[in-house]
């Protein structure tokens, strides 16, 4: 249980590095992202949407956590190969139909990828180096 919620932490924290110092400003323009000229975005804040990420963080740690011990994995890089395989089955597929359905761009999407794969890796570090 411990190892959820360091995993959530750390992903939150990552992913707030990701998309503010990595890649801040050119994913709030590919997102058309202003909070300071967006008037709801000044009412609502952005308490409640990183509340709600957190919380997020934890239902994903909870299930990589819950599906650990069924993927019989020898060591962290058979575990790695197999939340490659998840995330490329599920995770991938979804933020490619952003660029197919609602016209986001290719650069967007893998700016999007690359922070949820890179999460998958920490999230499943910390949970196998916890177990």
């Amino acid at each position: 249980m411990l190892s959820i919620l360091i995993g959530s932490v750390v992903i939150f924290v990552f992913g707030a590095f990701w998309f503010t110092v990595l890649f801040g400003k050119t994913w709030a323009k590919l997102m058309d992202f202003n909070p300071a000229g967006d008037a709801q975005a000044k009412k609502m804040g952005m308490v409640k949407p990183l509340i709600l990420n957190f919380l997020l963080n934890v239902v994903v740690a909870s299930v990589l956590y819950s599906i650990f011990h069924q993927l019989f994995v020898l060591d962290i890089f058979d575990f790695f190969k197999s939340v490659f395989i998840i995330w490329l089955g599920f995770s991938f597929p979804i933020y490619a139909n952003a660029a197919v359905w609602e016209r986001k761009s290719w650069k967007l999407v893998l700016i999007n990828c690359g922070q949820s794969l890179i999460s998958f890796f920490i999230l499943s570090t910390v949970i196998y180096l916890m177990q």
